[in-house]
């Protein structure tokens, strides 16, 4: 064997390890979030993945970045298996191929920013790690969450909700958080690699100092009286859910359950509790309405709303009262299908109940209940920021309505609620999270669990609430502001290589 082909050789087995340990790396990554929480493990993780592109050539840094974003949103989005093969009846072959595509499309965009910036913009190392690559990282994030619809899922901020961190929610969201994670892993790989200690610990102390300093800060004011609330857990199953045999005992177990909770001001039931139409229920809902207003109390309740002149229908909350909302924000392939024309076929092997329903109106009323605005959303929707801050600072209060048994016993129920209680720390408002099989919780203003349910049980939880009134500066201006200035800096930086390669032409 000639030396040259065995250097070749050798140098292939030698990038094959380098990018098989950074899809374990990204595989690691996702054991910061829920419900493993070791949020410290983000740091080293990566830290380790930005001292690897640092320096390296544009066609390396889109290697090195996909295969570690390869790893970490295939170990992050890994439970939607359950939804195709389990509950859709795909073939195991065809599921676990979907995912892996989901993913590396993910992987794509940390990809193809550290690529576009590393191509563009010429800085030293020092402030490739201290800025360039986090602000790549984190423009990657935010694309992830609005490209076609978005899904921001195990995005780098959720981590941090049970650190000081956490303080900045109600300033910047939870891609500000992200932005934090990432500057400090920028600056921790600083001090790694050019043995400077001081400066960048005393920057993260003070990081540290602050947010500790803005968790005591109330952004946000009790309104009126206190409101007691059950959530009621029902536990079906999600093979039973649609089987015309449970409609009867399901629509029973929730009114005794109810009936059990008449003391409550509201009382909330999961997302589609009733497996059917409005309109072959309405006797049921006519009744329980009854019930309700003589007991001074009401219940917001899911199921689905039939609009006979569109010939369409409505995955929907109602009131007993008369309140109605449709959701907005419908899952890719779970309740409709994008593209239809290019990937339509995909459903003779996925046979998702109710997968294909219409989307909600943009803008709708607040649903009012116990003397409440509710800021409604539905399943996923409250994975994105922007979908519930357009309920705000009208609502008084948040409620979600979820129905995560699509799922088993999976991360993604423990993923779910994590968001959610980001969502109630940006809005400062109460989070009435009501879920089929778990979890189920209440999480107050400052994102803390008031209570919560154990999965896979039936379960009400009870507790006294209150709504808030006032707005966070997050709730005022979202992400534009974070996101104006990263495009505002890496355009500064852009500017700038342009300005000295052109000098160095002339």
């Amino acid at each position: 064997m000639r030396i040259s082909e065995y250097l070749n050789r050798h140098q292939r087995s030698r990038q094959f390890l380098l990018y098989f340990a950074l899809f374990i790396a990204g595989l690691l990554l996702v054991f910061a979030f829920s419900p493993y929480n070791q949020f410290w493990l983000a740091y080293p993780l990566l830290v380790s993945w930005f001292l690897l592109m640092v320096g390296q050539s544009t066609g390396d840094v889109f290697k090195r970045s996909f295969w570690f974003s390869l790893g970490w949103f295939s170990h992050g989005i890994y439970w939607i298996y359950y939804s195709l093969h389990v509950h859709g009846g795909a073939p195991t072959a065809m599921a676990v191929f979907m995912v892996f595509c989901l993913a590396a499309v993910l992987a794509l965009f940390p990809a193809v920013c550290l690529w576009l910036s590393r191509k563009y913009i010429v800085l030293n190392e020092q402030w490739q790690l201290l800025l360039l690559l986090p602000l790549s990282v984190f423009m990657a994030e935010w694309l992830r969450g609005v490209v076609l619809t978005g899904l921001p899922w195990v995005q780098l901020g959720y981590s941090q909700i049970d650190t000081p961190l956490a303080g900045y929610a109600p300033l910047v969201g939870g891609l500000g958080i992200t932005g934090l994670t990432l500057f400090m892993a920028g600056m921790m790989a600083y001090m790694l690699r050019y043995k400077q200690y001081l400066r960048p610990a005393l920057v993260m102390v003070i990081i540290s100092l602050l947010g500790t300093g803005l968790q005591q800060v109330a952004w946000t004011e009790a309104e009126g009286s206190n409101i007691r609330v059950s959530l009621i857990q029902g536990n079906i199953a999600q093979k039973d859910k649609w089987q015309p045999y449970m409609f009867a005992p399901t629509l029973d177990m929730y009114r005794n359950l109810t009936r059990q909770n008449w003391d409550s001001d509201l009382i909330i039931w999961p997302e589609t509790a009733i497996p059917g139409y409005l309109n072959r229920v309405q006797p049921f809902i006519d009744e329980l309405s009854k019930e309700a207003e003589q007991n001074n109390s009401e219940v917001l309740l899911g199921l689905f709303i039939r609009d006979p002149e569109k010939r369409r229908y409505y995955n929907s909350v109602i009131s007993t009262s008369g309140g109605e909302y449709r959701k907005r924000h419908l899952v890719p392939l779970g309740e409709y299908y994008p593209f239809r024309s290019l990937i339509g076929f995909f459903s003779r092997w996925i046979r998702i109940p109710m997968s294909d329903v219409d989307f909600g109106p943009t803008q709708q009323s607040l649903v009012s209940v116990a003397g409440q605005q509710m800021g409604i959303s539905i399943c996923f929707e409250d994975v994105f920021d922007r979908d519930v801050r357009q309920t705000l600072p009208e609502a008084s209060m948040l409620v979600n309505v979820s129905n995560d048994a699509w799922f088993e016993d999976s991360s993604e129920p423990w993923q779910h609620h994590q968001k959610a209680r980001m969502r109630a720390l940006e809005s400062g408002r109460y989070m009435l999270r009501s879920t089929n099989t778990g979890v189920s919780s209440i999480i107050t203003p400052q994102g803390d669990v008031l209570a919560i349910s154990p999965q896979f049980t039936r379960h009400v939880i009870t507790a006294d609430v209150q709504g808030m009134t006032g707005g966070t500066p997050y709730v005022f201006w979202g992400n534009y502001l974070l996101v104006s200035l990263a495009l505002i800096v890496l355009g500064a930086l852009l500017w700038k290589t342009r300005l000295k390669q052109k000098n160095v032409s002339i």
